[in-house]
C-alpha cells in the first residue's frame, strides 16, 4: 500500500461524527468525490474485520486446557468480537467508536440486540479473567463458548458487510 495512502486511513480510522459530517459536505461541495470516501470507508471496514479473524485464529490456536492459555482466549476472542463490531459500526454510521461500551450499545443499534449484548457479556468476562485473580471454575467451557460466540459474531459482521457491499470480507 503506498505510504500517502496508508496516512489517509491511519487518519481516517478515527473518524468522529464530525469529521464524517464535514467529509460530506465536502463530497457535496465537489471538493472530493464520494467514490474516492466509499473505497477508503471500506477498505478501513476489511482491515479492521481481518483484524477481527487474525484474533480469533490466534485464539483458536490456544489449549483451553491450560491455565495460562485461559484467559488469552477469552480475551482475544472477545477482541476479535470488538474489531468485528467496530468494522461494522464504522461502515455503517461513518464513525468509530473504540470506547468498548459505547461499541455494544451502538452494535445493538446497528446490528440488533443479541449480538450487542454478547458483545458486552465478553467484554465483562475478558475484564474479570485479565483483572480478577479470582476465575470462574469452569473456565475451560466459558473458553469453548468464547471461542463459538467469536464465530458467531465474525460470521454475522462478514454477512452484514457483504451485504452492504464490502468486497473481500
Amino acid at each position: 500500500m503506498p505510504d500517502a495512502r496508508r496516512q489517509i486511513l491511519e487518519e481516517l480510522q478515527r473518524l468522529t461524527g464530525p469529521q464524517a459530517a464535514l467529509l460530506h459536505h465536502l463530497v457535496e461541495l465537489g471538493l472530493i468525490g464520494v467514490t474516492e470516501v466509499e473505497t477508503l470507508i471500506d477498505q478501513l471496514a476489511r482491515d479492521r474485520f481481518e483484524k477481527a479473524q487474525l484474533y480469533l485464529k490466534f485464539a483458536r490456536r490456544l489449549d483451553p486446557r491450560l491455565d495460562i492459555d485461559q484467559p488469552h482466549i477469552i480475551s482475544r476472542s472477545y477482541y476479535a468480537m470488538y474489531h468485528a463490531a467496530r468494522a461494522v459500526v464504522f461502515h455503517t454510521r461513518r464513525a468509530d467508536v473504540d470506547d468498548h461500551e459505547k461499541l455494544a450499545t451502538m452494535f445493538t443499534q446497528v446490528a440488533g440486540g443479541l449480538w450487542g449484548m454478547k458483545l458486552d457479556e465478553w467484554r465483562k468476562m475478558r475484564n474479570r479473567v485479565e483483572y480478577s485473580p479470582y476465575l470462574p471454575a469452569d473456565l475451560v467451557d466459558i473458553c469453548s463458548r468464547a471461542l463459538e460466540d467469536g464465530e458467531g459474531l465474525l460470521g454475522f459482521c462478514e454477512e452484514y458487510l457483504r451485504k452492504r457491499e464490502v468486497s473481500s470480507v
